[in-house]
């Protein structure tokens, strides 16, 4: 597998989840803080991405529970993917967030 095009995100909030018939999209949010050996908070990442779920087995998990939530804490991982479309002379260049594997954290 070709790990530059791949993402993992864990312990991360999946949100905004919508179901489109045969593909479900949302956006995947992770928040990490690093501290110093003294307990001091020295950095806080977070990271933002739309995703794709295409896998009729990750569907099938998530359209049950999309009636009492749009929020889900998760594992997942994917690969990256973009695409070309040209409109009127102009080039636009959109990434996809593809997801291959889900897991319901707590």
């Amino acid at each position: 597998m070709n790990t530059v095009n791949s993402f993992t995100f864990n312990n991360a909030l999946l949100k905004s989840v919508k179901d489109y018939g045969n593909v479900v999209k949302g956006i995947v949010q992770s928040r990490q803080t690093e501290y110093t050996p003294d307990g001091q908070m020295r950095a806080r990442f977070i990271a933002s991405r739309q995703v794709t779920i295409t896998d009729p087995d990750i569907i099938a998990q998530i359209r049950p529970l999309l009636a009492d939530n749009s929020e889900f804490s998760v594992n997942l991982s994917g690969y990256m993917t973009t695409t070309v479309r040209e409109s009127k002379g102009e080039t636009k260049w959109y990434d996809n967030q593809i997801v291959t594997t889900l897991e319901f954290t707590a």
